[in-house]
């Protein structure tokens, strides 16, 4: 279990909150636990390995799943 913390947490939850200033994400195995303040999931998850993000910006992946169908077609041709 990896407790990311001390950091500006950007989630994209529409139900929830958008931004915690001083935020953390849980994660065991790959997937996300919890996201919450720093002290609410220290407090919480004191086993966790902590890594400190120093201030810096905590948010999802981002992945770019575009494609193209002719692009998986002329792979390796030459234009």
């Amino acid at each position: 279990m990896i407790l990311l913390a001390n950091g500006k947490v950007i989630t994209r939850d529409p139900e929830g909150t958008g931004y915690l200033p001083d935020g953390g994400v849980v994660t065991d195995g790959g997937k996300i636990v919890e996201v919450g303040t720093t002290a609410d999931l220290k407090a919480k998850y004191p086993q966790a390995e902590f890594v400190d993000a120093r201030g810096g910006v905590i948010m999802p992946g981002l992945i770019n799943a575009h494609t193209h169908i002719y692009s998986a077609l002329a792979r390796g041709l030459s234009i």
